[in-house]
């Protein structure tokens, strides 16, 4: 009868223990094995801070509790278990575990947060340390060893409560899933979840308010229809206004549209004193959200291309291997077998009159047109900015039309596109209809009706001034159907040929629907100009490089795709950089683009004339001619190569007297053009004998720099050169020297009256 009390007596210890702590073991009885160990937890503090900004731990943190672990045998001594103790916390959203340091190591534990960790017990006791998070509640500890004496697993734990603020609401979101819906009847989603998370002072969820309603729903203004269906305590609710509760801080209710479209307001209300309103509201917090209400028909398209991935090479066949040593295809989307066609992904948005996306499903067709062009005009044959469409009806005139012999002329199954949007007021006339005749030079007909453009409530005229273009495809495809998805787009592959690239073309996605202001059927249509596309990365060659500077030149510019096509009917952008002087392409003075597009060969000739340019150096040319095109770009050196450097007068007669003359100094290219901003250096030195020793030249240096017209002047006055006609025939003689960077060199003689000139241009 002894050990039952003593079991008993160790059971009560360890509960007054567990004020202040945790303990565990397995205790024993008379017929029982030898008694387990126990592990006792030994906290700082078992109630925690929330950590609202997840701080991590550090010595001294108020998020930061010490356990003091101590594993002890039946004896009560402390002892160390078979292996390293195991430490573990639940719920991970509440409290973390970190061990002490290591100095041994180059990273701190302690500011580490885990859920599991070893803990070595070496002489049967270790430390851990528990952290809070920013999530409210209990987290427990739980540690396990194995005593070394039985090879039973002893196991404690010890809570640690995480509080929050006072947990009444303080603050809520309200939002909706989806955010638009349709009108019943229209074949797309009719409701939506409306969700609504209640949160008290701590950020943290308000408790469950258990048989009462904590959130109250209601449509703000004309509800056109809708309701809203919830559960509330006393069981399914439905009505423009329901009482519902939350669980785990979430309420959620169902919004179900009525017949009337448009924006319809739910606002959300929480009772910020009790958490309650069943009872009423003393403290209402609210909030709003939006759901749109639509019919779901199509009234607005918008065409768009990926710029990612949206081009495809096309292959001979798919079953062709790659040679092993080739890179795999697809790494710069190149196929061992491409069969000279590219694939473009061509996408359309189409939208309600609400904004939403159109009911899946929806039928979009497109469309592509690109002959007859005009190349050295570069726009369409039979195109223009005066077309007037007739509202409802199917005449289009055009006083600057050619459609008898613009390319040839128009004729039945071309089509008409019609830029309306590019007009303000006249979208709905965006058009891309069948031509059914000719009438006349400006006249046709089209095999179905425009719209009505009234779009404001009225049909409205605007005349002439309609951008449009007629033609018919020639050289690509597209295909010719496509259907929305859940979020209104549509897609088509455009297929053409690479000796096409650069062709401009008109694309174009329609759809049928209904107008909306007369009820009968209208297309809506987007319509764009673009062009056929090549492959990523385009290449831009231009030579030759370096062209002469100060003359005219002639330089091809090329552009081709990653597949070495050419690309057509481009127009290359141009641009200089000159330090000095001027520069024109094709009569264009600094910049712009070339007067003529590139030809089948993907090349275009530029004339160049440069004017006014320095000399080149070695480092730096004098000046460089950009050509770009979208991201690809090439350069071409500009450069002055000086020929000569001239000194005019080549020789002065000095007498006795002071003579003062001005050397002019000329550097030229090998064209023979002046060349300026040339640096030109002098020095002048006398040699005199007998009388003569006072001959002197004044400055004897010089430092100059040629003007536009190429020159520099260099003025000197000698004096005391003496020329007698008897002995001695004492006289003195100088010389100027000038020389530039570019190694060119000019020299002017000085000699007494009377001295032989053997130099020209004499003074």
């Amino acid at each position: 009868m002894r050990f039952p009390f003593k079991t008993l007596g160790l059971l009560l210890a360890s509960l007054v223990l567990s004020s202040c702590g945790g303990g565990g073991g397995d205790g024993g009885g008379a017929a029982s094995p030898p008694a387990n160990g126990t592990i006792t937890l030994t906290a700082t503090r078992t109630s925690l801070p929330l950590n609202s900004n997840n701080v991590l731990p550090y010595p001294g943190s108020p998020f930061v509790a010490e356990v003091a672990i101590a594993f002890r045998n039946s004896s009560g001594t402390l002892t160390a278990p078979n292996g390293p103790a195991t430490a573990t916390i639940s719920p991970v959203t509440v409290a973390s575990l970190s061990p002490p340091d290591d100095p041994s190591t180059d990273i701190n534990e302690f500011a580490t947060r885990n859920v599991t960790l070893p803990i070595v017990l070496n002489n049967g006791s270790n430390s851990v340390f528990v952290t809070s998070y920013d999530v409210a509640g209990t987290a427990t500890l739980t540690v396990s060893a194995v005593d070394p004496l039985t090879s039973r697993t002893v196991t404690s734990t010890l809570n640690f409560t995480v509080a929050g603020a006072t947990p009444l609401p303080a603050a809520l979101d309200i939002a909706p899933s989806p955010t638009s819906v349709y009108v019943p009847g229209a074949g797309g989603n009719t409701s939506s979840i409306i969700t609504v998370r209640v949160r008290d002072g701590a950020n943290q969820p308000v408790p469950d308010p258990g048989s009462a309603d904590n959130v109250r729903l209601e449509i703000v203004g004309a509800a056109g229809g809708a309701i809203l269906s919830a559960t509330s305590s006393g069981g399914p609710v439905t009505g423009t206004t329901v009482q519902t509760r939350t669980v785990n801080g979430i309420a959620t209710a169902s919004f179900q549209a009525g017949s009337t479209q448009g924006p319809i307001q739910v606002r959300a209300t929480v009772d910020r004193a009790d958490n309650n309103t069943s009872n009423g509201i003393g403290d209402p917090i609210s909030a709003t959200t939006t759901v749109v209400v639509s019919d779901g028909k199509l009234f607005s398209l918008t065409l768009t291309s990926p710029i990612i991935n949206a081009l495809r090479v096309n292959r001979v066949s798919d079953g062709v291997v790659p040679p092993e040593d080739l890179d795999p295809p697809g790494d710069d989307g190149i196929p061992p077998d491409p069969d000279a066609t590219y694939s473009l992904t061509i996408s359309a948005l189409a939208n309600d009159r609400q904004g939403n996306p159109v009911v899946p499903g929806t039928v979009i067709r497109f469309g592509v047109i690109d002959e007859p062009y005009n190349v050295p005009a570069d726009r369409f044959s039979m195109s223009g900015i005066d077309g007037d469409a007739q509202e409802g009806g199917s005449l289009f005139t055009s006083v600057s039309g050619q459609f008898v012999t613009g390319g040839g002329g128009a004729g039945p199954g071309d089509v008409l596109v019609v830029f309306g949007k590019d007009v303000q007021g006249n979208s709905d006339l965006e058009s891309a209809l069948t031509v059914a005749n000719i009438n006349s030079q400006t006249s046709l007909n089209t095999s179905s009706n425009f719209n009505l453009n009234n779009t404001t409530g009225s049909s409205v005229n605007y005349g002439p001034v309609l951008p449009y273009v007629v033609a018919r495809a020639q050289h690509g495809n597209i295909t010719a159907t496509g259907v929305t998805n859940d979020i209104g787009r549509a897609s088509a592959t455009l297929n053409y040929t690479i000796s096409t690239l650069g062709y401009l073309n008109v694309i174009w996605a329609q759809g049928e629907s209904v107008d909306s202001v007369t009820g009968g059927a209208k297309r809506v249509t987007d319509a764009e100009i673009g062009s056929y596309p090549g492959l990523a990365p385009a290449t831009l060659t231009a030579a030759p490089s370096p062209i002469l500077g100060n003359t005219t030149q002639q330089v091809i510019v090329c552009l081709t795709d990653a597949m070495l096509a050419p690309i057509q009917r481009a127009r290359i952008g141009f641009s200089f950089q000159l330090p000095q002087g001027t520069g024109r392409v094709d009569g264009v003075l600094g910049s712009g683009v070339l007067a003529s597009s590139t030809g089948a060969n993907g090349c275009a000739t530029a004339t160049v004339v440069t004017s006014g340019l320095g000399a080149s150096t070695d480092s730096a040319p004098s000046g460089v001619l950009r050509f770009f095109f979208g991201g690809a770009a090439a350069s071409v050196d500009i450069i002055v190569n000086l020929a000569t450097l001239q000194a005019s007068p080549g020789f002065v007669q000095v007498g006795n007297a002071p003579v003062t003359r001005t050397i002019t100094l000329t550097a030229r290219d090998t064209a023979g053009n002046p060349v300026s901003g040339v640096q030109v250096n002098g020095t002048c030195t006398v040699t005199a004998s007998g009388s003569s020793s006072g001959a002197s030249i004044v400055p004897s240096t010089f430092s100059g720099v040629t003007g536009t017209s190429g020159t520099t002047h260099h003025t000197i006055t000698a004096q005391g050169f003496a020329h007698t006609a008897t002995p001695p025939n004492t006289l003195a003689t100088g010389v100027c020297v000038y020389t530039t960077p570019q190694g060119l060199s000019a020299t002017v003689r000085l000699g007494p009256v009377g001295a032989a000139c053997d130099f020209s241009p004499c003074d």
